[in-house]
């Protein structure tokens, strides 16, 4: 009796086919594990920002009740101009008026419009490049009669039809 060596023609092609296919899984695996780590990066430096105004309020604590001078910061609402507090002195008003403006800028939708290049010019915000803030980022500040701050920043991911929103609510 003869006996066959090796594999077959048919063998040899399955096992290809399972390894491909294996492959192919792998690879998809991968190409969510990267989306979700963008994502997660992103979320990420949505919080900082938010504890950043909060942190600002908190040392400018501004108002009655405490942080009332940055109530009605509203989404969509452009960045007003701002003295360089990083300059020189600034009163309390000036100073509440610059975090505004350093935060909206920080948060991205904003990078071409001149309140925010001059900050970047100043030295005061870091370029573009490398720190373009959140992807079409906006934010919206709100003080309740009782002290409560609500701090809202949203952001759109990729790939997703809808905004993300993160809301964070302090005590000043």
């Amino acid at each position: 009796m003869p006996m066959n060596t090796g594999f077959s023609m048919i063998e040899l092609l399955v096992a290809v086919l399972v390894m491909g296919v294996g492959v192919l899984g792998i690879t998809g695996l991968q190409v969510v594990s990267l989306q979700n780590n963008g994502s997660a990066l992103i979320r990420g430096q949505a919080v900082q920002l938010s504890y950043e105004i909060l942190d600002r309020i908190r040392a400018n604590p501004l108002g009655s009740p405490a942080g009332n001078a940055y109530n009605n910061i509203a989404l969509a609402q452009v960045p007003a101009a701002a003295t360089n507090c990083e300059a020189g002195p600034c009163s309390e008003a000036q100073m509440a008026v610059f975090d505004v403006a350093v935060w909206k800028c920080s948060l991205g939708n904003y990078n071409t419009d001149s309140v925010c290049t001059d900050l970047r010019s100043a030295g005061v915000l870091p370029s573009v490049t490398e720190l373009p803030g959140l992807p079409q980022g906006d934010g919206s500040i709100a003080v309740s009669a009782d002290g409560v701050i609500t701090v809202t920043v949203q952001w759109q991911e990729l790939n997703q039809p809808d905004v993300t929103v993160i809301r964070i609510d302090s005590q000043v």
